[in-house]
């Protein structure tokens, strides 16, 4: 996601109010409509939280736009059910209202946060590691530098777009896109039955069973969140 006042926001953008000063808390969601004449724009939302109103900015108001990534990224989501379908796993595909996080997602379908996995690409050792954890908790950095050496680092938003050109800016998927990546799961998420996650985009999901996405991804579960 980048600031450019040049990018004419389109319904489907996402958007990020950018705080002018320490502290302030950023507000991000998506562009539902787009209301008036050029030069006095204002835009009928649907935040993160689940709220919806209609945002008049500022001359001044730094807005990071994120466009919608639907023709970007249709190839990696492809890949993703291609994948699946060699498998031949029993998977579903879940349309949903874009969102940012994983907690979002999870509300925009109606699930609880437990059944909803995010994934958080760090740099280790060899290359990344995809590590899955449910919506409801955090990565320990601390459990997973025991699992994998040395101790790894988040990766920033310009590394996620240079890895994965094939998906949307944070929503990664546990499997599919470039090889060799290291993928483990969270020991309490894999107790699971079944799980839901992003499809390389904000707007759709998948749901499979944990045994499956272990398999497909070629995974290890370990204890890695924050308890």
């Amino acid at each position: 996601m980048v600031t450019d006042t040049r990018v004419e926001i389109v319904p489907g953008d996402l958007i990020e109010l950018v705080g002018r000063r320490v502290g302030d808390v950023r507000r991000a969601g998506e562009v539902l409509e787009v209301l008036g004449e050029p030069g006095r724009r204002h835009y009928r939302m649907r935040w993160d939280d689940g709220h919806e109103s209609v945002f008049y900015p500022a001359r001044e108001t730094a807005i990071a736009v994120r466009v919608s990534g639907i023709r970007e990224t249709s190839g990696g989501a492809a890949e993703l059910l291609e994948l699946l379908r060699e498998a031949d796993v029993e998977f579903e595909v879940l349309p949903h209202a874009r969102t940012l996080t994983a907690a979002g997602e999870a509300r925009a379908l109606g699930i609880l946060p437990q059944e909803t996995a995010k994934t958080v690409i760090v740099r280790a050792e060899g290359g990344c590691v995809r590590c899955v954890v449910s919506a409801a908790r955090r990565l320990s950095l601390d459990k997973l530098a025991s699992v994998v050496a040395p101790r790894p680092v988040l990766l920033g938003e310009p590394e996620l777009a240079g890895a994965y050109p094939q998906f949307e800016l944070g929503a990664v998927p546990p499997f599919g896109g470039p090889g060799g990546d290291r993928v483990v799961i969270d020991r309490g998420l894999a107790e699971r039955e079944f799980v839901v996650l992003e499809a390389g985009a904000h707007d759709r999901s998948l749901r499979l069973r944990l045994r499956d996405l272990v398999a497909v991804a070629d995974a290890e579960v370990a204890d890695i969140a924050v308890d």
